[in-house]
């Protein structure tokens, strides 16, 4: 499978207003193309932009400036795997190898780091990645390949988590049930 690398701006803002407003102005400031775009609750917003990383950092630096105080949080994630911005989108493969491991967080820039840390790190594939939209709503992914694939994959991400301070949950699933999947949704799902 040919690993193809891109970069993302990620900004979490306050308002749902201002998060509309500065993302338009990302896209006219910056040689950036938006990959997600959505609402959240209570009243935030999300933006994830794709370009190379000087395009990038200039979408970041318009949404600091333009976003001031209603930005949440901003992060960039530089050589991201594409099989990750596949995910954002909802284009993933609901077929289990052998193992998967599920891992949560609140943070949205910080899971779609630790998905991509684990397709790094590991020969894994992504079978779901969920961006929380609702109320509380938790972030996650769940990744599937041989079971010292998946347990490398979920160390390494686990760890990249607990030093973010970002980690919420994680298990390894053995051998699952082949239906296990059959009730995950697209992740663009309204969740």
């Amino acid at each position: 499978m040919l690993n193809l690398e891109s970069n993302l701006a990620i900004v979490e803002f306050k308002s749902i207003a201002r998060g509309i407003y500065t993302t338009d102005e990302m896209l006219k400031s910056a040689n950036v193309s938006l990959v997600f775009a959505t609402t959240l609750c209570p009243g935030k917003y999300l933006t994830i932009v794709e370009g190379d990383v000087e395009a990038v950092l200039k979408a970041i630096e318009t949404a600091k400036k333009i976003g001031n105080n209603q930005v949440y949080s901003v992060q960039a994630v530089t050589a991201i795997n594409e099989e990750v911005i596949d995910a954002i989108s909802g284009k993933v493969k609901l077929n289990i190898t052998d193992s998967i491991g599920i891992i949560e967080s609140q943070n949205m820039a910080n899971i779609i780091s630790a998905a991509d840390i684990s397709l790094d790190r590991a020969e894994v594939e992504i079978v779901e990645l969920r961006l929380g939209k609702g109320c509380g709503a938790n972030s996650f992914y769940v990744i599937t390949g041989q079971l010292s694939a998946v347990e490398e994959a979920v160390k390494q991400a686990v760890e990249f988590l607990k030093n973010e301070g970002s980690l919420l949950a994680f298990r390894i699933v053995k051998s699952p049930d082949k239906n296990i999947l059959r009730f995950f949704e697209p992740a663009r799902c309204m969740c």
